[in-house]
């Protein structure tokens, strides 16, 4: 078994073919952040993305990363919701030979994917990420809900009742990509950033490409899809999330803090299951972090590990 190390651009389509193929036989890798378009698009906005591509008697998995000196993180790092080694099922490795193998000393993840084995001595701690399951369909979705959150879905039904009398008509629409929306988000998800005292992702220029490319981007196993909700004609929320199969990551979500009293928020995530529902969407992603919101309407989760790996 060898390693080779290249830079995102540097797939042909069979590259491509065969990493699609590694995906969509373990439902387990098959979230957009473990796609290639996605190591695709980090590669066009950063020169130190990397993908290992792990041979053992032909291709037989990906390793996609960043490098800094001899340190290394997830390709996309502070983006990537998922992080795994893309492989043939039955492969075995190990993981600091992997990481010696990409000419790190170390290698630091905080959205491992759990179920494979050769990383799990190295999981310091372990989050939970909260998921929607549609796959029993939507009404079943808000019995679930219900069941959880006694007033929820009677509480944001109130607000847009109350947000529509006030303001005017609520309209989410599913991918309705545009400039000045896209401005908007990064607008209110930076000010959201620094009212909370958070690193503000958007002052990265490579961060706003990447999402520009990525909305570009209308792949089965990695697709951008920039949700809108107005009400009437003024902008109420806006959300970058990533479509892969049938999952759908919420990702970047922002509203405008004017209308908080209304739950733009709530009323635009409710919309979103909705139609996700309609297109075949069986599971939304909420991604890691058990915010109070997102705990009230998850009827799921999974864990995610945080740590290191040093180098064999």
């Amino acid at each position: 078994m060898n390693v080779e190390v290249v830079h995102p651009d540097e797939f042909g389509p069979g590259d491509l073919k065969v990493w699609r193929r590694f995906q969509s036989e373990d439902q387990r890798l098959t979230s957009p952040f473990l796609a290639p378009e996605f190591a695709q698009a980090v590669g066009r906005a950063r020169h130190d993305a990397r993908v290992a591509v792990i041979h053992d008697g032909g291709v037989a998995g990906y390793f996609a990363f960043q490098v800094s000196a001899a340190l290394g993180v997830p390709i996309g790092a502070t983006i990537c919701d998922t992080q795994a080694v893309v492989c043939h099922r039955d492969l075995c490795w190990d993981a600091r030979w992997l990481v010696h193998s990409c000419g790190l000393e170390v290698w630091q993840f905080d959205h491992l994917a759990v179920h494979q084995d050769p990383f799990v001595p190295f999981h310091a701690v372990r989050h939970s990420s909260p998921t929607i399951d549609l796959s029993g369909g939507h009404d079943n979705f808000l019995e679930s809900v219900r069941a959880r959150s006694k007033n929820l879905i009677a509480q944001v039904a109130r607000r847009r009742r109350k947000l529509t009398r006030e303001v005017g008509p609520v309209v989410t629409t599913w991918d309705s990509a545009g400039a000045d929306e896209f401005a908007a988000l990064v607008r209110w998800k930076s000010d959201q950033y620094q009212r909370t005292g958070t690193w503000d992702r958007f002052e990265r220029e490579w961060i706003r490409d990447v999402l520009t490319e990525l909305l570009r981007c209308k792949s089965a196993g990695c697709s951008g899809v920039m949700a809108t909700t107005h009400a009437g004609d003024r902008l109420a929320a806006v959300h970058i999330g990533l479509l892969g199969g049938t999952g759908l990551s919420w990702w970047f979500p922002a509203y405008d803090p004017d209308l908080s009293q209304y739950s733009p928020g709530l009323i635009m995530l409710l919309d979103l299951a909705a139609q996700a529902s309609e297109r075949g969407v069986r599971t939304i992603d909420l991604g890691r972090g058990e915010h109070a919101y997102k705990l009230r309407v998850a009827t799921g989760a999974y864990d995610l590990a945080e740590g290191q790996v040093p180098a064999a």
